[in-house]
């Protein structure tokens, strides 16, 4: 039982990596990953009960298997997104440990298998911060040109494990059927940061002669969001094996009910200061609109899609080679409130925004459109004990060219949306009837036409579209490239006297 404690320490994901509303980033044993996930036909070994609960039925032997990736490299440039030229930029090394899973082997009922597992579903950590300077006329009211410094912060994480049992029964001569349950801890935080100051260059001198005061015109932009939210789901798979080929369906539910959530805090704050009209040179009351909430003031729900699965795996007739397909569909969610709270009585009175509605101020909106993914893979027996995987999946995003709030935009989290494309390719060695497999994963996520988090290249001291000071109106310019390197580890422990197949 110690070691068991200490196996599922060392696992423990402290760890994050850089991909977010995208469904198939994840790895869980590496023999599977190594061919892309796409065994949902069959194949899957310790991932079975993700990928197809029935196919836990594949085993011949209780095993344990531990995954890990060993280290992760990754560099992500989002271009135009702060403004033409303007680019967030981040690169990391860092490691992440993936999944634990046990599969038992029932003495006694040869029809039935159980799983159990830890895996780690999502993984995001983007933080990236920009600061900006330079000389621009701006302030209208003031002859030359001005000081614009602008700084922006964004940090977004979002993690997801699975804590599930899963079991597989034998129905027919080659038919199985399975199901799992899934215990889903979701995780998210979240920070958005912009202060943007503009100050003469030096002292004016009013019409009279005398010295205009030292002052500042200034917006400022704060987002805060952080909950834990806990909700089961399950899977219901079926597989069907002959000799040289196998296909398998997996319908997986939406997360179902909020059984208990915590962490929950909720800021959201803008302000700004000596604005003047630039139409009418007469100064814009300076206001400061701000609220916030935590623990039982706020409401989350955190939800995810329905999705359905098909695989097909086809085996040569000397079972050295086995080709490996499989494509799955998530359904879109409507626009839904993931987090709300009670907002204060009157805010933004007497500003500029007065007329605006401000009663769901604390209010983040999610929601999904429709994604098929599809995957191939591919395994090759070189030797005896000694097996090439090769696969490639698509990732797309399920964020991109969605308009996620009904209400208001500027509501969602923020986030810079990326489809992924990962290529990957490994061996898995067999030792004494042990499984020991190494390999690499390559990702590459592009998009285009994204919409800017704020416009600093063409500010103006106050924008009516937007109705906020210095800044522009943002376009749908930004271009992302993603490109991450990860190297992948994994071991699983046959415990009992047979050999799989």
């Amino acid at each position: 039982m110690r070691k068991v404690v200490v196996i599922l320490l060392i696992f423990c994901p402290w760890f994050l990596k850089a991909q977010i509303n995208n469904y198939w980033s994840y790895n869980f044993n590496e023999e599977s990953s190594l061919v892309a996930g796409a065994v949902v036909g069959g194949g899957a070994g310790a991932s079975a009960i993700f990928y197809n609960p029935a196919i836990i039925s594949e085993i011949n032997a209780s095993k344990l298997s531990l995954n890990a990736s060993l280290f992760a490299y990754e560099i992500n440039n989002a271009k135009n997104v702060l403004g033409e030229n303007i680019d967030l930029q981040s690169t990391r090394f860092y490691p992440i440990p993936r999944s634990i899973s046990y599969m038992r082997k029932i003495p006694n009922r040869p029809n039935w298998n159980l799983e159990f597992s830890y895996l780690n579903v999502a993984n995001s950590d983007l933080n990236a911060l920009k600061y900006t300077e330079k000389e621009i006329d701006i302030l209208t009211h003031l002859p030359g040109n001005e000081n614009y410094i602008a700084y922006t912060e964004l940090k977004t994480k979002v993690k997801t494990d699975y804590f599930g049992i899963g079991g597989s029964y034998k129905i027919g001569d080659n038919l199985y059927f399975g199901t799992s349950m899934f215990l889903s801890a979701n995780s998210k935080y979240s920070v958005y940061q912009l202060d943007i100051n503009a100050s003469p260059r030096k002292t004016t001198i009013k019409d009279d002669g005398d010295e205009l005061p030292f002052y500042t015109a200034s917006h400022t932009t704060n987002e805060m969001v952080k909950f834990n939210d806990y909700r089961l789901l399950w899977k219901f798979g079926l597989f069907y094996k002959k000799q040289r080929y196998s296909l398998g369906l997996n319908i997986t539910t939406p997360a179902l009910g909020g059984l208990y959530s915590d962490g929950k805090k909720v800021m959201r704050k803008q302000s700004q200061n000596n604005i003047t009209n630039p139409v009418t040179g007469e100064p814009i009351q300076d206001h400061l609109i701000t609220d916030y909430a935590e623990k039982d003031e706020v409401t989350v729900a955190a939800k995810s899609p329905f999705s359905v699965a098909a695989g097909f795996t086809f085996y040569s007739t000397d079972n050295k080679r086995t080709l490996f397909t499989t494509v799955e569909y998530f359904a879109g969610l409507k626009s839904y409130r993931m987090v709300k709270a009670i907002e204060k009585e009157s805010l933004g009175e007497g500003s500029i925004l007065e007329n605006e509605d401000f009663s769901e101020w604390l209010t983040y909106v999610d929601g999904a459109k429709p994604v098929l993914n599809a995957a191939l893979g591919y395994k090759w027996l070189l030797k005896e004990n000694l097996m090439l995987l090769s696969g490639f999946k698509t990732d797309f995003n399920h964020k991109m060219k969605n308009e996620t709030s009904l209400l208001n935009p500027d509501k969602t989290i923020k986030s810079i949306n990326v489809d992924y494309y990962h290529l990957t390719g490994g061996i898995t060695l067999r030792i004494k009837g042990q499984d020991i497999t190494a390999g690499i994963q390559y990702s590459l996520g592009l998009s285009n036409n994204g919409k800017q988090l704020v416009n600093l290249s063409d500010p103006v001291e106050f924008n009516f579209t937007e109705l906020k000071a210095l800044q522009g109106t943002r376009t749908n310019t930004v271009k992302s490239v993603y490109n991450s390197f990860t190297l992948l580890m994994a071991a699983s422990f046959n415990l009992g006297v047979k050999k799989d197949k």
